[in-house]
């Protein structure tokens, strides 16, 4: 196979790069993926790096599965090495698995997720009996890891970050560290910051990683946080092989630590590092992309590109404004049933900037019967059943593990109560050693009752017995035999309706399928546990999906053939929270920018200024975003931002709205229809020759000529309205409804 014939001009110079940095921009759609998994291959076929030299690192898990799949698909299977293809993460678990033990922890550590780390803050927050009002986990979660993600340990927290409450924030935060380290644990971000304290006090160990990765492809740059930065350096240092692909225009998780400077400052970082752009889009209609692109080019940092495409211009883009939440998310139903009917292998998404507004997408989606997915709501390896049974494989691999020992010593219930729990916990925290080491040492504590020191006598016994069986056994064939011995699909049954408990049971049942498959790939019980840990929302996302519900960020690296970019108001998008800052604000508007150009054929913006917000009307009406005023408008139907007249037709099926503003109304405009009722007496008008404009018979289009379109069959020209060089018409299909399209792109076929 040729690598490189497939390529256009800009992404083979960038395949092609030979040795030092390399910045390539790419810009939404632009095949940034394409070019890193071609340049792989490139470097392989070429004999300029072994397989084993190539390290390429990326965002998820998923996307690192497709990188891999396209280089075998390009090179073949059956090579003695292949280059690591992994996320940050699993890559940093990769090197500490190997050397942590230099800083004082076990090979076996555990991961904790987010649920974990809630966990252990509530225990912490209950242990000192804090009010957890006063101090909420995800708050206090949040701020500790922001101070991780840019290198602020937690003796100088309160020092970085005065206020009120910085001293208690401090406290937690060391009480954390302390508590994971006990448990012989670490969290996401401990998992890059442990790494690069690994890299910096130890040359021996820097100098293998950077003999061992002597080229490194990173993708989504423009996403990197500090210590990932950190790593990249520490790796890089000898070779300065570096070959990084991003957007800065796609930077959208600054709250995450993600810092835009990275990208932006590459040249300074990496002296005489080329750069290249990729500008040529394979995904959208030219028109989405200049929607897109005049949205973002409201922004100061960014070093600019200018997408465009061999695509068809398409349609202009949809703005829709609503008079309540709910008629909003029934008018996007009625649009998506319409593209269901005409487009059946379609992929459709509505998006929004934050996951309250799902509710009512979800609530009229059902009631209309139109299935579809919920990304964020709860993936496999977070469901309860799931999360219960890899706790007991994390105590079995890591006995140190305090989350997970606590999670099973009463799941099934044994007899192991609340106040024996607590007395647990209470002589660990006393003795600061873990709550396996307390339970060994309480197994005759007289301020226990014979009742309880039996139940936990028993639940020690067992858990050694798992102990001494992980060494031996797989994976799968320790959780098939605890499933069994603990009673769990009883205690499911017992607990849960028929219909729960058996869906309960079959994700079970899944799990220990993985757990085998796992082993039979050559995994080890601790790679099974890290993939389950590292697993995110985003893996889960069925690609077969026809209908998907999502925020903005989670649909990042997604594209679907038509998108609803649902709430578009002032004080949500942008949000409340970014508009006083200039840089979360560009920020803000390069999140819509990465919206828009999740589109590939037809793009709605959609909007109301009476929406319930905390569970109340709001007193004041929301105004339209700001970036629905930085659309060109005559790339826009319905943006009658100002003065919009709304009228809601009784007869429709879906309750759907007709919306008219006197601002862009043409001359031949004023019968227009305002309902389906006078849009029957309007067309039948036309039909019957009583309309001012010529019915047909020459081949220039007027207002009232039948004509045909390749994609919605035939229709009437309701309007026809000079905008700039071109004509924007108004058309009613029969087939598709209203649609709005430039005459000079339409190819329209008069009847």
């Amino acid at each position: 196979m040729d690598i490189l014939a497939s390529l256009n001009p800009q992404q083979r110079l960038a395949v092609e790069h030979g040795r030092g940095p390399a910045l390539v921009l790419a810009g939404a759609g632009s095949g940034k993926t394409r070019v890193i998994v071609h340049r792989i291959a490139y470097l392989i076929r070429n004999g300029a790096a072994r397989p084993e030299h190539i390290l390429a690192v990326t965002f998820t898990n998923k996307a690192a599965q497709e990188m891999r799949e396209r280089v075998h698909a390009l090179l073949g299977r059956g090579r003695t090495a292949e280059p690591l293809i992994a996320t940050f993460h699993s890559f940093c678990v990769r090197v500490l698995r190997r050397e942590i033990h230099r800083i004082g922890y076990k090979r076996d550590f555990s991961i904790y997720d987010t649920d974990d780390q809630r966990r252990l803050i509530k225990q912490i927050l209950e242990e000192e009996r804090r009010p957890e009002k006063e101090t909420a986990p995800r708050e206090i979660l949040g701020r500790i890891s922001f101070a991780k993600n840019h290198n602020i340990p937690a003796a100088v927290f309160a020092h970085r970050f005065p206020s009120a409450d910085a001293d208690l924030l401090q406290h937690l935060y060391t009480a954390y560290n302390d508590r994971l380290r006990r448990a012989n644990a670490l969290d996401f971000d401990d998992l890059l910051l442990k790494t690069v304290d690994v890299l910096e006090r130890f040359p021996e160990v820097r100098d293998r990683c950077q003999e061992e990765y002597r080229f490194i492809l990173v993708d989504e740059y423009q996403d990197t946080n500090r210590p990932q930065y950190d790593v990249l350096q520490l790796l890089a240092g000898k070779h300065q092989n570096v070959f990084v692909v991003g957007d800065e225009d796609q930077s959208i998780y600054k709250f995450r630590g993600a810092n835009i400077r990275n990208i932006l400052n590459f040249e300074k970082d990496f002296p005489g590092a080329r750069i290249i752009k990729l500008e040529q889009n394979y995904r959208s209609t030219q028109t989405i992309l200049d929607v897109a692109g005049a949205v973002v080019a409201n922004n100061t940092e960014r070093k600019g590109k200018t997408l465009w495409t061999d695509n068809a211009r398409g349609d202009v883009v949809t703005c829709y404004r609503s008079h309540s939440a709910r008629s909003e998310a029934e008018w996007i139903a009625a649009q998506i049933r319409t593209a269901l009917r005409e487009g059946p292998d379609s992929r459709l998404a509505i998006l929004y900037r934050t996951n309250a507004l799902s509710r009512n997408f979800e609530d009229v989606l059902m009631q209309y019967g139109i299935p579809f997915v919920v990304v964020g709501s709860v993936g496999f390896f977070n469901r309860m059943e799931v999360k219960d049974l890899l706790a007991y494989l994390r105590a079995a691999y890591n006995p140190e593990d305090d989350i997970a020992l606590l999670r099973i010593i009463n799941t099934p219930p044994r007899g192991i109560g609340g106040t024996t729990t607590e007395l647990l916990t209470r002589n660990a925290l006393d003795k600061g050693v873990p709550v396996c080491q307390a339970l060994r040492e309480s197994l005759q504590d007289t301020r226990l009752s014979v009742r309880a020191q039996r139940a936990l006598a028993r639940f020690h016994e067992t858990l050694d017995g798992w102990i001494a069986k992980a060494r031996d056994v797989s994976a799968g064939a320790l959780l098939e035999e605890i499933i069994a011995q603990v009673g769990y699909h009883e205690m499911l049954k017992q607990r849960d309706s028929a219909q729960e408990a058996a869906d309960r049971i079959a994700n079970v049942d899944e799990l220990v399928r993985a757990a085998y498959e796992s082993g039979e790939r050559g995994e080890s019980a601790l790679d099974f546990l890290d993939r389950a840990s590292l697993s995110s929302e985003l893996d889960q996302l069925d690609a077969n999906a026809r209908v998907a519900l999502l925020t903005v960020h989670s649909a990042k690296g997604l594209e679907f053939d038509v998108v609803f970019l649902a709430g578009m108001e002032e004080g949500l998008f942008p949000h409340f929270q970014s508009r006083d800052a200039k840089e979360d604000l560009e920020e803000e508007r390069r999140l819509c920018y990465v919206g828009m150009t999740r589109a590939r054929r037809k793009l709605f913006l959609t909007w109301t200024p009476h929406r319930r917000r905390f569970g109340q009307d709001s007193e004041t009406a929301a105004l339209p975003s700001r970036f629905l005023k930085e659309v060109p408008a005559e790339l826009v139907e319905g943006l009658e931002l100002e003065t919009p007249y709304t009228m809601m037709d009784k007869e429709s099926e879906y309750g759907q709205e007709w919306h008219y503003g006197k601002a862009g109304r043409s001359a031949d405009d004023t019968e227009q229809p305002r309902s389906l009722a006078e849009l029957r007496t309007y067309l039948a008008k036309l039909q019957s020759g009583k309309h001012g404009a010529a019915a047909g018979g020459g081949r220039q289009l007027k207002t009232g000529m039948r004509v045909r379109h390749a994609q919605f069959g035939e229709g009437i020209i309701l309007s026809r309205e000079r905008t700039g060089n071109d004509y924007k018409l108004t058309i009613f299909f029969s087939l598709a409804g209203r649609k709005t399209l430039m005459e000079g792109y339409a190819k329209l076929q008069p009847l």
